[in-house]
């Protein structure tokens, strides 16, 4: 009497659950790396309209403002109107601390920026302070940040524990 035996041993079940803990691992990771990168770019664009910005303030000889909309997410100014990626909200990683350039202290607001408007000037001068951006889960912290100073210089940093100059 020959008996086939059927279902799987125990070192293939093994097997199995190695390779999806291994599968669930790296999708975790690159899910979050994604978050990063949504975030990072996110704070591009906004860079990208400063500068732009900033350069039309000089050409017409006339002051422009961006201004922020927290509780929307979203900007808008040289008619320009933009609504931040779902996963990206404007904010900031619980322990970080602020400014970027110089930490003093915790992060009390997330546009610093004076009544959360951004002022570009004729002379090429930018309103100063320091507009936050993160994910949703508050992992992945960027900001985009004007010093006082006779010369405005957008500066961009990643918060990894620490502040990264990025730019």
């Amino acid at each position: 009497m020959n008996l086939k035996k059927r279902g799987f041993t125990l070192i293939e079940l093994m097997i199995v659950l190695s390779l999806f803990a291994i599968l669930a691992t790296l999708s975790i990771t690159q899910l979050s790396f994604l978050d990063s990168t949504i975030v990072h770019t996110q704070l591009d664009e906004l860079a990208a309209l400063c500068y732009y910005l900033q350069q039309k303030a000089i050409c017409s000889n006339q002051e422009l403002v961006l201004a922020f909309d927290i509780q929307k997410n979203e900007y808008h100014g040289g008619n320009h109107h933009a609504k931040l990626s779902k996963p990206v909200v404007f904010g900031y990683s619980q322990h970080a601390q602020g400014p970027p350039g110089q930490p003093t202290g915790p992060i009390n607001k997330a546009i610093t920026f004076p009544s959360a408007q951004i002022r570009f000037y004729p002379t090429g001068i930018i309103s100063s302070g320091t507009v936050y951006f993160t994910d949703t889960k508050k992992n992945h912290t960027y900001a985009l940040s004007n010093a006082v100073s006779q010369l405005s210089y957008l500066r961009m940093y990643r918060y990894d524990g620490s502040w990264k100059l990025l730019s």
